[in-house]
């Protein structure tokens, strides 16, 4: 029997086209796109997504809406073919839209909380400042090292810790190089990842304090599945602890590691990643090859999760 943990991506994996064939034939995806489309009319939700460009579809800023809405719908699809998740756990802003999923809050009051985190950090960090690398074959522990070895001179934290030897670091953009270069020193594998939205950074955290108390003012039930604090990897036990720490994604590294070992502990060997995105999956696998793990990036995807997840 498929014990199922849905894991919600991040943005930066969005492309033209995204979910246009669920759109075109599925009124449980184009709600949400119309719904925004008709709200926010200046973001243009539907031609930027199915006739882009490409360059400014995949800008972070952009990423996060799509990437919202594209995982609502996908949700409610899966939903309508009794596909049920036990639990759930999101990266970055894919951890709002796993408690709009799971009945928490509203997919309107998600919307308008993450234009509006949109808006602040366009406004107070601006674009092409930052760049996110992936480490691999590295130890965690020797990233936090070089980081900390470096913070006099630069700006760099850890964004996510994936493994033991997986980390996502974001880093001033004119010390990209630099930083390349000293981790490929340590034999390490180091990947561009140039769309990653900007979150989990310790310089956030004026940013995340004002979000945090708009983030109280929203209306808010107890999740209906169990859902990860991507901060802690530990399961929300109530909705004032929700809350509480939410916002902590905005400035504090994201547990991708402990959230996959709780999941696994209690008994989830079906993952599936809502998103456009395939990292999360991937991480599930090598964490332990012997689970199902599925993703959603188109309807091809999403037809053999359907099979495979029921």
């Amino acid at each position: 029997m498929a014990v199922i943990g849905y894991m919600f991506t991040g943005a930066g994996y969005q492309y033209v086209n995204l979910g246009k064939k669920a759109y075109d034939s599925s009124w449980l995806m184009r709600q949400h796109y119309d719904k925004v489309e008709k709200k926010y009319t200046d973001f243009k939700i539907n031609k930027l997504s199915f006739i882009g460009p490409a360059g400014e579809l995949m800008l972070e800023e952009n990423g996060i809406i799509i990437n919202a809405v594209y995982q609502r719908g996908i949700f409610d699809i899966l939903k309508d073919y009794k596909v049920t998740p036990e639990q759930m756990f999101g990266y970055k802003s894919g951890e709002l839209m796993a408690l709009v999923c799971s009945g928490a809050i509203s997919f309107e009051d998600a919307m308008d909380f993450l234009f509006k985190k949109r808006r602040m950090v366009m406004d107070e960090v601006g674009k092409g400042f930052f760049h996110h690398l992936l480490i691999n074959t590295v130890q965690a522990l020797q990233v936090e090292k070089v980081i900390a070895e470096l913070k006099g001179s630069l700006k760099a934290d850890i964004v996510s810790y994936n493994g033991k030897d997986s980390t996502i670091i974001v880093c001033e953009t004119k010390a990209k190089e630099k930083l390349t270069e000293l981790f490929k020193k340590l034999n390490g594998a180091v990947i561009d990842i140039p769309y990653e939205e900007t979150a989990c950074f310790s310089i956030l955290k004026p940013i995340a304090d004002r979000l945090k108390e708009e983030f109280k003012k929203i209306p808010m039930d107890k999740p209906v599945n169990r859902i990860l604090c991507q901060t802690t990897g530990e399961y929300y036990d109530n909705v004032q602890e929700i809350r509480e720490k939410f916002t902590d994604y905005i400035f504090k590294p994201c547990r991708i590691d402990l959230s996959l070992e709780t999941m696994l502990k209690n008994g989830v060997n079906t993952f599936v990643e809502i998103g456009p995105g395939t990292f999360l999956s991937r991480m599930a696998r090598k964490r332990d090859s012997g689970k199902r793990a599925l993703n959603t990036n188109d309807l091809g995807e999403i037809s053999k999760t359907v099979k495979l997840a029921n």
